[in-house]
């Protein structure tokens, strides 16, 4: 170092080293303006950075902007060349995963970015599109507000969160969980009506989380026409009615584990709160993650349910097997809708629940019972029916059902 500051004190080497030093930081701005170039291109993005997460590219291809530059949304708009540097070292903290095989499938997978004011703002969008000067076209039968939501503080990519990267139709996901192993559930789409229940709720619908927007109503004509289909495409099947408990259940299920998902997400990445003049990002602090809402309750609610299934409640709660002697007595019609008439007998009425009696199949439970109860006797009986049941039977000649 001394013999660096003696050269530029020393009026004859001192011109040799200005032009070195020169040099020297000229070829070092020449590979940051390179480098920084190099890693913004499409290139990079797709090829180096996020080569191990290839739903994301492939979604990207196939959108609507497959041919705008990556760094167009994914970087602040007017960014200048300290803000790319800045950019850049933070994105080396997904490197250590990379190369260690732990980055997360699906990338983003609840959407935060999305869901980020800071870093998909309004401007990302309107640099290219201006609704104060283009002509809105929403789907056939569907009524749009952007004013209404705009008014809200709402931000463009808290609906259209999927624009950049489609994976609708027949889309595909190739990669797998480096951690489970299980192939890319993918994301969800926010203009689909389950995400539009974040914020447009009915009364007692059901959902476990709330809406940060108390009015914002979801009844059906705020949104759709009258000549809009209503009823999803699975509802218009000639069985729907005998399999819509069974997609009840697996819908219910889907969101139990969506909400274990949920709150490990947020254990492992904190999000901070909104500061308190950002309006947007306050806006969208309590809208829930839309893995979070039963698609049952965007147009159902559980009273709806009760009242259709006579008075039980629906879906059954989690300790109904201890209460369901109860509720059949006090609602057998109900229970036979979906259960139908031999539901008690098909787990009650066979062995091992009589014991020391095997029923025979094929032959019903009527043709049966007196031969049980003579060699098993009665007590076994008398755990669900009264004594009195046996005269409704025997003595008036109506049947108790079965």
């Amino acid at each position: 170092m001394k013999r660096l500051i003696g050269a530029f004190k020393n009026p004859v080497t001192r011109p040799r080293m200005i032009i070195w030093v020169g040099t020297i930081l000229t070829a070092l701005m020449l590979f940051v303006a390179v480098m920084v170039g190099a890693t913004t291109s499409y290139w990079f993005c797709a090829d180096i950075c996020h080569a191990v997460q290839d739903d994301s590219i492939s979604s990207y291809e196939r959108s609507a902007h497959s041919e705008v530059s990556c760094v167009s949304c994914h970087m602040p708009v007017g960014a200048n060349p300290v803000v790319f540097l800045l950019h850049k070292v933070k994105a080396l903290g997904e490197l250590p995963p990379t190369i260690a095989n732990t980055f997360e499938i699906p990338l983003n997978p609840a959407d935060h970015v999305a869901m980020n004011p800071e870093e998909m703002p309004d401007l990302i969008c309107t640099q290219c599109h201006n609704l104060k000067n283009r002509i809105v076209t929403p789907s056939e039968g569907m009524i749009i507000s952007h004013a209404a939501h705009e008014d809200q503080h709402i931000t463009c990519t808290a609906c259209h969160n999927r624009t950049a990267h489609d994976e609708s139709g027949d889309w595909k996901a190739v990669n797998k969980d480096p951690k489970t192993g299980q192939l890319n559930v993918g994301h969800r789409d926010f203009m689909e009506m389950s995400a539009c229940y974040r914020c447009h709720r009915l009364e007692d619908d059901g959902i476990a989380v709330a809406s940060p927007y108390k009015n914002a109503s979801g009844e059906c004509e705020v949104c759709h026409l009258p000549t809009f289909e209503l009823k999803p495409e699975n509802h218009l099947a000639a069985d729907f009615k005998e399999q819509h408990g069974k997609l009840a259940e697996e819908e219910e299920k889907r969101v139990e584990e969506a909400e274990v998902a949920h709150e490990e997400y947020e254990k492992e990445n904190p999000h901070t709160k909104a500061k308190a003049g950002d309006l947007e990002a306050r806006a969208l602090e309590n809208v829930p993650d839309s893995r979070l809402i039963n698609e049952c309750y965007t147009c159902h609610t559980k009273q709806s349910c009760e009242e259709c299934h006579g008075g039980v409640e629906m879906p059954h709660a989690a300790n109904y097997t201890s209460i369901h002697r109860e509720e059949a007595e006090a609602h057998p019609t109900a229970c036979a809708n979906c259960h139908g008439g031999n539901s008690c007998t098909e787990c009650h009425h066979s062995d091992p629940n009589v014991a020391g009696y095997t029923f025979v199949q094929g032959k019903s439970w009527m043709s049966q019972h007196d031969e049980a109860a003579n060699q098993t006797g009665a007590a076994g009986c008398f755990e669900c029916h009264k004594p009195t049941d046996c005269a409704r039977c025997h003595v008036s000649g109506k049947g108790i059902g079965e």
